[in-house]
């Protein structure tokens, strides 16, 4: 978010808050799909900043800035949600586009990965410094075209169920803020050929839902190894 505050810093420099500006805002808060700590958190600092600039001579002129400043908060991107369908390459690709836009922390809980070009996504990003968690099935870390070794081998921490039953999930939450989920298997054959979804969301609860059942089952798993 540092990249926003210092937006609004460098707008502050003439006192207002230009409709590019403004637009450069609404891009970047679009894109990160900041949650609603994230976003207060942007409005404590716009006041902050107004309340080192404001002298008694361009009060009016601050009171506009912030007004303009808050309005650019303001996304579709704080409840947005989005289905894609398989086959065909729009599961795969929103997944691969979700990763791709991940910054800080990715948290991954699927059944299997197989699918090469997901991997190399998941891969890269690891390469750019993303602290990456995959929680997988127990069974289908061995099956023949898993990627699981692969990210072992390359430094990522797995980790997989010890029970005779499945770890079936198939969902993905990007820095806190996003979640990716349905009932697509991270494979070539579902998009080729399986009729399956996924749904992309930044709606607060159903992320927070998933985080924790995340968390509840790092708990209890298993290192790969």
């Amino acid at each position: 978010m540092d990249e926003i505050v210092e937006a609004f810093r460098q707008s502050l420099s003439d006192e207002i808050l230009s409709k590019g500006e403004k637009k450069l805002v609404k891009e970047m808060v679009y894109k990160k799909a900041l949650g609603a700590d994230d976003l207060n958190f942007l409005r404590s600092k716009i006041y902050e900043l107004a309340h080192e600039k404001v002298t008694s001579s361009n009060y009016s002129f601050i009171i506009d800035w912030i007004k303009s400043a808050n309005e650019s908060l303001i996304t579709k991107s704080v409840e947005k949600s989005a289905a894609y369908f398989s086959p065909g390459e729009s599961c795969r690709q929103a997944i691969i586009n979700q990763i791709n836009q991940t910054e800080r922390l990715l948290k991954i809980c699927v059944f299997t990965i197989s699918d090469d070009q997901i991997s190399d996504s998941i891969l890269n990003a690891h390469r750019r410094g993303v602290d990456i968690r995959i929680l997988t099935d127990n069974d289908k870390a061995f099956d023949l075209g898993s990627d699981i070794n692969k990210f072992f081998k390359e430094g990522l921490v797995v980790k997989i169920d010890n029970t005779a039953n499945h770890m079936h999930h198939k969902f993905m939450v990007s820095d806190d803020h996003v979640l990716l989920t349905g009932s697509y298997n991270w494979t070539n054959s579902a998009a080729r050929y399986n009729q399956e979804n996924v749904i992309v969301t930044t709606e607060a609860a159903l992320i927070k839902s998933f985080l924790n059942e995340f968390e509840k089952l790092w708990t209890g798993m298993e290192l790969y190894h």
